[in-house]
């Protein structure tokens, strides 16, 4: 996760560019300003906001205000509640004449009416409405979107949304500062308090015990080999004494000296909370049984995904902070008769 921080002032040249104090946390994740217009879905103008800190922030006191493209006068609406991380929290505005679909349930209702295609939003933590054509006072974020706007983060406006196109970030969790970067047009998708999505990455994964094992191709489930990993995600795996959602944990058995994340060949397994571990420790433990259908060697090796990012693989020497290794990866030694033996349960080889 990125935290928003802000590079100190120069200078601020209200017609170029907005110079923000230093805060992380809740950022504007999307502005759509045509509900109710001509050929829009949605009855309401809506503004969508995102938790990407990795603990809660109370909203109490807060307002999102607008002003027109080029307008130096405010408006607001007041915010309440307490904001978790991940996630989003949707602020229904000005209802039009057009539209069929209502918005999703939201969690805070105004009466702003967004222009379309063009106009200024700010996040701010107080009650004080801002003044001039760009905000400047206890603001957390900010989106000048459309060509005609006056006021915007970094060097240019985010993109001009139309009656059925949001201003939206691209990617919830960062914000580089810069509208023109951090914002496309897509078509709008509100969600609110019920959804998240997590900005928290796996720090680190390790396949922890054994190094080595050795089995009788197709043997018991009962006496298969139990391969153990630990993964750690800041705010996640430390928060309290039981696994953290959100984790897919999977352990592979493959051919030997191969890259699991690439080479075929490799099957996979769900892994399971070890339920004699201590959760209350910074990571998390899993724990599952491997097998093979066939005499040789074999790599295994552990995989996470973290709410459904991309697969983190770990070895058996220091995990992920250098990478994944063939010659760190878990060694399997199969050796036995296999022409007479039931179906195993687990890992297919």
């Amino acid at each position: 996760m990125l935290h928003r921080t802000h590079a100190a002032c120069t200078g601020l040249v209200a017609m170029l560019s907005l110079c923000l104090p230093v805060q992380a946390g809740i950022v504007i994740s999307q502005v759509y300003g045509g509900g109710g217009n001509s050929g829009s879905i949605y009855k309401n103008d809506f503004i969508e906001l995102f938790n990407a800190d990795t603990v809660a922030i109370s909203l109490s006191g807060w307002t999102v205000q607008y002003a027109a493209t080029t307008g130096t006068t405010w408006q607001s609406t007041p915010l309440t509640g307490t904001l978790q991380p991940g996630q989003f929290l949707l602020v229904k505005e000005a209802t039009g004449v057009g539209g069929t679909t209502d918005l999703p349930a939201p969690d805070v209702t105004g009466t702003l009416n967004l222009s379309s295609i063009s106009g200024k939003v700010a996040l701010v933590s107080s009650a004080q409405l801002q003044s001039g054509p760009c905000p400047t006072a206890s603001v957390i974020d900010f989106v000048g979107y459309g060509v005609t706007t006056d006021c915007y983060e970094g060097s240019a406006a985010a993109p001009a949304p139309s009656n059925i196109l949001a201003a939206a970030r691209i990617n919830a969790c960062f914000d580089t500062d810069q509208n023109s970067v951090d914002f496309q047009t897509a078509s709008p998708a509100p969600r609110n308090t019920a959804s998240f999505s997590s900005c928290a990455a796996i720090g680190f994964a390790v396949v922890q015990f054994p190094p080595s094992t050795a089995l009788t191709p197709c043997g018991s489930t009962a006496s298969a080999p139990i391969i153990y990993g630990r993964v750690y995600v800041a705010g996640a795996t430390d928060a309290d004494a039981q696994a953290a959602p959100g984790m897919l944990a999977q352990v592979g058995v493959g051919p030997s000296g191969s890259d699991p994340a690439s080479a075929s060949g490799w099957a996979w397994v769900n892994a399971i909370p070890n339920p004699g571990y201590d959760f209350s420790q910074n990571d998390d433990e899993y724990e599952q049984r491997i097998g093979a259908h066939a005499s040789g060697p074999f790599d295994y090796a552990y995989r996470w995904s973290y709410y459904g990012q991309s697969f983190v693989y770990a070895d058996t020497g220091n995990g992920t902070t250098d990478g994944y290794s063939t010659a760190n990866a878990g060694k399997l030694t199969a050796d036995g008769d296999v022409i007479y033996c039931d179906r195993f349960d687990n890992i297919d080889m």
